[in-house]
């Protein structure tokens, strides 16, 4: 029981320091510029610190120090983290921290990120984090021989990728990453392969932040907070969900890592169907179907989400105990998440096969609403070609006092209609979006939302233009 006070100890230093140094980070963000404003596709009217980030490195760090010092203090040297890999493991992260600092000031660009990415998941590499043994659902195990290399850059990338996409809504990234760091720790205790020095102070950062993040948000994680934890999610898991021979568990290791799995792969796979760039960002992740399943309420998006993933994590639980229900526990997170992406009509075949048409269609809008002009562009034959390509019978837009100033075709006040928000690109001045499909159900035009994303500065300008002319002002929200 005396081995466990240093552990203990790091844990409670690590949420205590992140949830006492959480407002002088957030000052230090707003003294650097470091703040993430309103913008078009976002969910917050307000300029919030990105200060997640620094929070959570620096209680990671207090942590450790602290368990190390009280660990010699009590002559307990192996009662703090004392694996050089680990530790060194800790460089790559901060790399990444400092990497997602400079683009939460300044956009670096995609290929800087991703080549940065890369490094840090060779450096996981080459310090054993890696797939080698490989048991797949208690049936077999291979080695991944050569193919090791690609398979550990491809799944460290992705996962820290699939982090920084789930922090879209408030406390998901976070919270995401606290299930998973605590599964993990779980996992590696039934495996006999202890991975504590590092995940269990990590998720307790996590949790702490959500006092931060949560409800309300006064600081997000940025670029910096959630590629470091997504980086080091992945690299930790890589050691820790192993069976007892030593073997990568794949189906828990999915199972823990469900969430952001598969947001990232389904992501991917429909921006190749709409023919944009898997790099592209947009509103299609599976947080902002669920905003809109549940009336953009972040708290119920987030709450839901992270319950289901929790529950994948204890069905990761139950396939580790016992390996012969591991291919019954993955339909879990099949039909959990499935009946998300459904509801919002991601699995409508007809959406499918129209999106590529769709995202040419809103693209050629955007390139006509440049040159002339978003009233001209949203009211011609292009826009009406839009509308019927996706089932959608009426648009309009409304200023921040919900009166209707702009529409395309006749809304119907009696039916469902999807209300999305529009931010003047970090500006005080809003509006809302209003579309209404063929079908009458709000739910399923969260595909059709994402896919009008082209035109959302032309909506806007719209709405500015109108609402000068009726000389009535949107009021401005609290900054």
């Amino acid at each position: 029981m005396r081995e466990l006070i240093p552990w203990i100890a790091g844990i409670a230093t690590a949420a205590l320091c992140v949830l006492a140094g959480g407002g002088a980070m957030r000052r230090l963000a707003w003294r650097v510029g470091l703040v993430d404003r309103p913008k078009l596709r976002g969910v917050h009217g307000e300029t919030v610190a990105r200060s997640g980030g620094l929070a959570i490195a620096a209680g990671l760090m207090l942590a450790l120090l602290a368990q190390m010092a009280l660990a010699r203090g009590l002559g307990l040297p192996g009662s703090y983290l004392a694996d050089v890999d680990n530790v060194y493991l800790l460089l790559p992260a901060l790399a990444l921290l400092g990497t997602g600092l400079l683009d939460d000031l300044r956009p670096l660009g995609a290929r800087v990120k991703l080549g940065v990415q890369v490094c840090c998941a060779l450096w996981a590499y080459v310090l054993g984090f890696r797939f080698d043994d490989v048991n797949v659902l208690g049936l077999f195990t291979f080695s991944a021989g050569w193919l090791s290399l690609p398979l550990t850059l491809l799944f460290v990338v992705a996962v820290t990728n699939a982090f920084n996409m789930l922090d879209g809504v408030d406390g998901l990234c976070a919270g995401t990453a606290f299930v998973a760091l605590a599964g993990i720790g779980a996992y590696s205790l039934l495996g006999g392969n202890v991975q504590l020095g590092l995940a269990l102070p990590l998720a307790a950062c996590a949790l702490a932040f959500l006092r931060h993040n949560f409800g309300r948000p006064k600081s997000f994680l940025g670029d910096s907070g959630s590629t470091f934890l997504g980086f080091l999610v992945a690299a930790l898991a890589l050691r820790g969900v192993r069976d007892s021979g030593g073997a990568i568990a794949l189906a828990p290791l999915f199972l823990l890592l469900s969430l952001p799995v598969v947001d990232i792969c389904a992501a991917v796979a429909r921006r190749l169907i709409q023919g944009t760039s898997p790099l592209r960002a947009d509103r299609g992740h599976i947080h902002h179907i669920t905003l809109i399943l549940f009336e953009e309420r972040s708290a119920r998006a987030s709450a839901t989400l992270l319950a289901m993933a929790a529950v994948c994590a204890a069905g990761a639980m139950l396939a580790g105990a016992h390996a012969p229900l591991a291919a019954a526990v993955l339909a879990l997170p099949v039909g959990l998440y499935g009946a998300i992406f459904a509801r919002g009509g991601y699995l409508s075949l007809r959406n499918l096969r129209g999106a590529a048409r769709a995202t040419a269609l809103a693209r050629a809008i955007e390139a006509d609403a440049a040159t002339a002009g978003p009233a001209d562009a949203l009211g011609g034959e292009r826009a009406i070609a839009l509308m019927r390509q996706l089932r959608v019978t009426a648009m309009g837009l409304l200023d921040d006092s919900g009166r209707l100033v702009w529409c395309l075709g006749v809304p119907d006040l009696g039916r469902e209609a999807l209300h999305l928000p529009l931010f003047a690109g970090g500006k005080v001045r809003r509006g809302l979006l209003l579309v209404q499909g063929a079908d009458g159900s709000a739910d399923r035009l969260a595909f059709v939302a994402q896919l009008l994303i082209p035109l959302y500065p032309a909506f806007m300008e719209m709405l500015e233009s109108k609402t000068r002319a009726t000389g009535k002002v949107p009021r401005p929200l609290n900054v």
